[in-house]
Formats: C-alpha cells, structure tokens, sequence
C-alpha cells in the first residue's frame, strides 16, 4: 500500500504528520511526505521572491519535521517537495503517477466565501483523485 501524506504550511501539519504515521504503521504502508511550494507571482517588487523563498523554507523544515518523528518510530518514508501554483493539480499528478492507494491531507480553516470564490486544495483533491483521500479537521 502506498500512501501519500500531503502537507501545506498551515498549523495543522504536526497533527496531520501523526496521524499518518499511526496509518502508515498500522498498514505497513510505503509513506511519502509530499508538499507543494507555492509559487508566488512578482509584480516587479521582490516582494514575491523573498516570500516565495520563506514559503519554499518552512515547506522544507515541514517535510524534515515529518520525516524525523517517522524515524523515531521506526517508519522509513520520503519526502518530495514541488514548486508550483496550483497544490491540488501537483498532489493529483503526483498521486496518479506513482500510483497513490491513500492521499492524507488536512483541511485549513478557511470561510465559506473563500471555499466559494478560489475553492479548497482538499476539497478539489477530494473530487478528483482516483483514490481514496482522507481529510484530517
């Protein structure tokens, strides 16, 4: 079984690393640690860079973290971060190439008018992934 374990760099992270690892135990399943650097478009500023930078650091330390609390508990998994602007779209290609059972992901807070007007990641993977995904609130 081959489960993919997506992270963003919201406040649920920890809690979506430990609960994977409880599945990925139980299953005896191959983890992979799998975060999506959002790319941030520059208008000419530096702006974008510089956040863009920070955004890429705290999905690396994320993946590091993830893959730290594996070992100690005796759990060998990979991790894999992509750059890119749409999440949903790299976690379902990914997903669908390496042949995905289980995509874990959480589900950040986010109101109803943003879920209308830009849509969720999780919500988007939900509806399109050719597996079965669980979303951790």
């Amino acid at each position: 079984m081959k489960i993919l374990v997506a992270l963003d760099i919201s406040s649920q992270t920890d809690f979506v690393v430990e609960r994977a690892l409880d599945l990925i135990k139980f299953f005896k399943a191959e983890g992979t640690f799998y975060t999506v650097a959002e790319e941030i478009l520059d208008f000419g500023d530096g702006i974008a860079s510089g956040l863009g930078e920070k955004v890429r650091e705290k999905s690396q330390k994320n993946l590091y973290t993830a893959l730290e609390k594996a070992q100690a508990k005796g759990i060998h998994a990979t991790e894999v971060l992509e750059s890119g602007t749409s999440p949903a779209d790299s976690i379902l290609n990914y997903a669908e190439k390496k042949s995905v059972d289980l995509i874990i992901m959480g589900s950040r807070a986010k109101t109803e008018l943003d879920r209308f007007l830009i849509g969720s990641v999780a919500s988007k993977v939900v509806s399109h992934a050719t597996c079965s995904v669980l979303v951790l609130r």
